[in-house]
């Protein structure tokens, strides 16, 4: 192979590799029943199965930051799947529906 090739290869390989996340940034929690050993299995095969996703998808991600998202989605959609905990906010709406005169009698 020549080497202007192999460069060019090594370069677009290089470049490909910068919009895909190491690793998942959101927090998943051992569901409940599952222990530090089965969740540590089901973390590896969440992350492998959001990296192939990741790079199997029609649509590459343009930054990092996309990449991550995506990433972060599969991996969540899997860790979830396999009965783990997802933490998500506990903030409520400032702006409660009132109650209406009427929905007592409902």
């Amino acid at each position: 192979m020549k080497p202007s090739t192999l460069l060019l290869l090594t370069t677009l390989s290089l470049s490909a590799c910068s919009t895909v996340p190491s690793g998942p940034s959101a927090l998943v929690l051992p569901g409940q029943h599952k222990d530090q050993q089965q969740f540590q299995k089901d973390d590896a095969s969440c992350r492998k199965l959001a990296h192939s996703q990741l790079l199997a998808a029609p649509h590459q991600p343009q930054s990092l930051g996309e990449g991550q998202l995506h990433f972060d989605i599969y991996y969540l959609q899997c860790m979830y799947g396999q009965g783990h905990l997802i933490p998500v906010s506990g903030e409520v709406s400032p702006e409660a529906p009132e109650k209406s005169p009427h929905s007592a009698l409902n």
